[in-house]
C-alpha cells in the first residue's frame, strides 16, 4: 500500500499535473535565455565596450586649451643682453586654445597673451605692457593631406567594433545551440515517458489477464509472477525517466533564469521531416553567410586599411604654416590696450626620411599577414564544407534509418499480436508476449533515439549556417 501511494505521488501526480501543463517550444525557449541569461549580456557588453573604446579616440579632435602664467626675473649677468642694467622683471599670461581638423588634417589655433616688463635701462625706468590675439594654421600639404593619419586609429576601430560583434554573435550561437540539445533531451524524456507509461499500461492490462485465467486453473501461477515482474519492471522504468525529467527540466530553468519552465512542457515536433538542400547548394550559402569567413574578412579589410595608413605615413611632410594677430604695446596700460597693430608669419616646413626601412618593414609584415588570412579563408572554408558534408551525409542516412525504424515498429507490433492471439489459445507461453512487447518497446525507443539525433543533426546544420541566432 505504502509503494502504491509513493508510485502514485513519485510517478502518477508529475505525468498528471504535466498532462495540465503549459506547452513551451524550442523558439520559445531560447528566447528565453536570449533575454535571461548572463552570457548575452556579457557578450553584448564585449560589443559596446569596443564602440566606448572607439569614441575614446574622437578626443583628439577635441578642442585643448592651454593657460601658463608667468613670471621671470633676469639679473645683472644677463640683463644687459635685454637692454637693462641690472634687472628685468617680466609678468605674463598666455591663453591657447588648439585642435585639430580631421577633415583636412590640419592644426588651428587662437592665442591671446598678456605681459607687463619692468627694467631699468640705461635711460630712465622702462615699464611695457602688451597685450593681443592671435591665430594660426597649420596645412599638411603632402603627409596626412585630408586627415588620413588623424583619422586611421578610429577607422580601424570601427573594424575592431565589426569584427567583435561577429563573433559575439557567433559566441552566442554556439550557446544557443548547445541549450537547445539540452531541450532536445528534454523532448526525448518525454516521448520515452509516454511510451513507457503505454508499456505499463499494457502490462497492467496483461496482469490482470493473467490473474482471471489462473483462477480459472487455465494457466500456471509462475505466469501471474512474470505478468507482475513485468508490471514492476515498467514501473521502475517510469520512476527512472521521470527523474532524468524533471532533471532537465531543471537545468533548462537555471539556464533560462525562470522558474515558469516548472510549470511547462517541451513542444516539438520530434519526428518532422525537414528538408535539406543538397550539398552543392549547401556549400554556396555557406561561403556566402558563414559569420567564420566574415570575420577573417574584416580582419583582412582591416589590415589592408592599416597598410594604407603606413603608405601614407612613409610620404614626405610638407607643412604650410601660417600665422597673424593684432597686438597693442605701450607703457602706459591704458594705451596698450590699443590693440590694433597687426603681425603675420607664413612657412613651408619639409620634412623626409632619407630611409625608410621601418615602415618598409611594416608594410611587408602585413602584406604577409594579408596573405595569411587568404590562406585562412580557404582553410576555413574547406573545414566548414568538410563539416557541412559530414552533417549532410548523417541526416539523409538517418533518414533511411528511420524509415528502417518505422518498418520495425510496424512488425513488432505485428509480432506482439500474434504472440498474443497463440497465448489466449493456450499454444504460446507468456514469456513470448512479455518479450514481444518489450522488442517493441524497444523498436520504440530505438526510433525515438534516433530522431532525436536527427533532429540534433538539423540544429548543427542550422548552426553551422549560422540560422539558429538571428537579430
Amino acid at each position: 500500500m505504502k509503494f502504491r501511494l509513493f508510485l502514485f505521488l513519485v510517478v502518477v501526480l508529475p505525468v498528471a499535473m504535466a498532462g495540465h501543463a503549459d506547452e513551451i517550444t524550442l523558439e520559445e525557449y531560447l528566447t528565453l535565455v536570449r533575454t535571461n541569461h548572463p552570457f548575452f549580456t556579457k557578450e553584448k557588453l564585449a560589443v559596446d565596450i569596443e564602440k566606448k573604446e572607439s569614441q575614446s579616440l574622437l578626443g583628439a579632435e577635441d578642442w585643448i586649451l592651454n593657460i601658463t602664467p608667468s613670471y621671470s626675473f633676469v639679473g645683472e649677468a644677463s640683463a644687459s643682453e635685454y637692454g637693462a642694467q641690472t634687472k628685468v622683471h617680466r609678468v605674463g599670461i598666455d591663453a591657447s586654445i588648439n585642435r585639430s581638423l580631421w577633415s583636412t588634417g590640419g592644426k588651428l589655433g587662437f592665442s591671446f597673451t598678456s605681459s607687463y616688463t619692468n627694467s631699468d635701462p640705461l635711460i630712465g625706468p622702462y615699464d611695457r605692457f602688451k597685450h593681443g590675439f592671435g591665430a594660426s594654421y597649420t596645412q599638411p600639404l603632402l603627409q596626412n593631406l585630408g586627415g588620413t593619419l588623424d583619422r586611421i586609429g578610429y577607422e580601424l576601430g570601427d573594424y575592431t567594433i565589426a569584427l567583435t560583434e561577429v563573433q559575439s554573435i557567433e559566441n552566442m550561437e554556439g550557446f544557443l545551440l548547445d541549450t537547445a540539445l539540452v531541450f532536445l533531451d528534454w523532448v526525448y524524456y518525454s516521448e520515452v515517458i509516454e511510451i513507457a507509461k503505454q508499456r505499463l499500461s499494457l502490462a497492467q492490462e496483461q496482469l490482470q489477464n493473467t490473474e482471471k485465467r489462473f483462477k480459472s486453473n487455465l494457466i500456471d501461477r509462475v505466469d501471474v509472477l512474470r505478468a507482475e515482474d513485468a508490471v514492476r519492471i515498467s514501473e521502475k522504468t517510469i520512476i527512472q525517466l521521470e527523474t532524468q525529467w524533471k532533471a532537465k527540466q531543471a537545468e533548462l530553468a537555471v539556464l533560462a533564469k525562470t522558474d515558469t519552465i516548472y510549470g511547462k512542457v517541451p513542444s516539438y515536433d520530434l519526428y518532422k521531416m525537414v528538408p535539406v538542400p543538397d550539398t552543392e547548394e549547401v556549400s554556396s550559402q555557406l561561403k556566402s553567410r558563414s559569420r567564420l569567413l566574415q570575420t577573417l574578412s574584416i580582419l583582412q579589410e582591416q589590415l589592408v586599411h592599416q597598410r594604407e595608413g603606413l603608405v601614407e605615413q612613409r610620404r614626405p611632410q610638407l607643412d604650410l604654416m601660417v600665422a597673424g594677430g593684432l597686438y597693442g604695446s605701450d607703457e602706459e596700460f591704458v594705451e596698450s590696450l590699443g590693440i590694433y597693430k597687426p603681425e603675420a608669419s607664413i612657412s613651408l616646413v619639409f620634412t623626409t626620411n632619407l630611409e625608410n626601412r621601418t615602415i618598409d618593414a611594416q608594410i611587408e609584415k602585413l602584406d604577409l599577414k594579408v596573405n595569411q588570412i587568404e590562406e585562412d579563408i580557404m582553410n576555413v572554408e574547406t573545414s566548414l564544407e568538410a563539416s557541412m558534408v559530414n552533417i549532410l551525409i548523417q541526416i539523409f542516412e538517418m533518414e533511411k534509418v528511420l524509415a528502417l525504424n518505422q518498418a520495425q515498429i510496424l512488425s513488432a507490433e505485428e509480432k506482439t499480436k500474434e504472440e498474443l492471439r497463440l497465448y489466449n489459445q493456450g499454444r504460446n507461453q507468456l514469456a513470448f508476449v512479455i518479450q514481444s512487447r518489450d522488442n517493441e518497446e524497444n523498436a520504440k525507443m530505438e526510433y525515438i533515439e534516433n530522431s532525436v539525433l536527427y533532429q540534433g543533426l538539423i540544429l548543427q546544420y542550422r548552426a553551422l549556417l549560422d540560422e539558429l541566432y538571428l537579430k
